[in-house]
């Protein structure tokens, strides 16, 4: 079992930059790790992660990952009262990434639908699909 340790990961920049994600919360089954470089809690970008067991020997594990990267409102240097606005979100992008995995499902076939879905997110025409918003003709 790995241990509660900050993530690393670089963004998606013409030179990426690494981001540190700090370990945040440890709560049940939810673990969430927040890059703090915003400085402000609205500007932290967050990584989630949630593993919830099977009910029973023949359930279903469900294991969900999110990522969200808010960006904070452009507010104007000092209100008419010379006091700066608190910073507040213009809007968040999110990904949400969930596997479903059977308990009787073994090592292979758990490494072969990560392997899927890591391989996936590279694709062409998924990458096209989010960053241009041009799905396959």
């Amino acid at each position: 079992m790995a241990l509660f340790a900050d993530i690393v990961i670089n963004d998606g920049q013409g030179t990426p930059a690494a981001h540190t994600f700090a370990k945040a919360v440890r709560d049940g089954d939810l673990v969430e790790w927040h890059d703090r470089s915003a400085g402000v809690l609205a500007g932290f970008k967050k990584i989630s992660l949630r593993v919830r067991p099977a009910s029973n020997l023949q359930g279903v594990y469900k294991v969900t990952i999110k990522v969200m990267d808010p960006k904070l409102a452009v507010t104007a240097p000092a209100s008419g009262s010379g006091v700066q606005p608190n910073p507040t979100q213009a809007y968040f992008t999110t990904a949400t990434h969930e596997f479903l995995i059977p308990a009787a499902s073994d090592a292979q076939a758990r490494k072969d639908i990560l392997a899927y879905a890591k391989n996936l997110l590279s694709n062409t025409q998924i990458s096209e699909a989010v960053e241009l918003f041009a799905p396959p003709v």
